[in-house]
């Protein structure tokens, strides 16, 4: 049996181009895209999803945030017909990009903004992902994850390596908190590849924290996830559980 069990917060894509509204500047708002303009967005949850962090650097033995770091040529940037429907988008979060403007749209929204984090390039190799996790564990600093895919597990070739090595420096068993957006496209394929058979990470979802594009109810979606195996629970129940 492990010796302890260990806890690891992460944040799914908290960047100024999705949580900024499009009239301020954010080039990919989270939003139901399917409304006709009806939804708020994304902006309402920030508030949460700040609750949301602060219990996770209170409580959480580790701290990973994920964030798109495009460049012009991925695969699921297309600047002239992006389709969401088949997972093209318009050009957001262009961290590889030489114009500054373009960056600043990659970078985590101030609200939850790590510091110091250490960082996980999109094109990281196994052994910078160990040394990563090492490092958040030794001097308790967050991870940030740079992925050039909106799925993590695809998106950077050193995520799994930097899970696993976190396991075994917390215990060898964790359990993660997962929050951000977009909840049906990069949280969704976060929450579903920790659920995976291959990789069994026990998975709790702050409902509350996330917000999606409209491509999945999210009644389905949570469903889904807790037949899988999932808990879900509040920000208010954060703040019981810590209490």
């Amino acid at each position: 049996m492990p010796d302890r069990f260990g806890t690891i917060g992460w944040v799914v894509d908290s960047q100024n181009d999705f949580l900024i509204p499009t009239e301020e500047g954010g080039r990919l708002y989270i939003h139901n895209l399917f409304d006709h303009g009806e939804d708020a967005g994304a902006a309402q949850i920030i508030p949460n999803l700040t609750r949301a962090v602060e219990w996770m650097r209170a409580n959480c033995d580790a701290m990973v945030y994920t964030g798109d770091w495009h460049a012009y040529g991925d695969a699921e940037i297309d600047p002239v017909s992006p389709d969401a429907t088949k997972g093209t988008y318009p050009p957001h979060c262009m961290g590889m990009s030489p114009d500054a403007a373009e960056r600043e749209g990659a970078q985590i929204h101030a609200s939850v903004r790590p510091d110091a984090p250490i960082v996980l390039p999109r094109d990281a190799t196994d052994e910078q992902a160990r040394r990563a996790a090492r490092q958040a564990v030794r001097e308790k600093r967050p991870v940030f994850v740079q992925k050039d895919r909106f799925n993590v597990f695809e998106g950077n070739p050193a995520a799994d390596t930097l899970l696993r090595e976190l396991k075994a420096l917390l215990g060898g068993r964790v359990e993660i908190y997962v929050a951000g957006v977009a909840r049906d496209v990069c949280v969704k394929q976060a929450v579903e590849g920790m659920l995976d058979p291959l990789r069994r990470y026990p998975v709790t979802v702050v409902t509350d924290a996330t917000w999606g594009l409209g491509l999945e109810e999210e009644s389905a979606s949570l469903s889904r996830w807790t037949q899988d195996g999932a808990a879900l629970i509040t920000t208010r129940g954060l703040e019981l559980r810590a209490a």
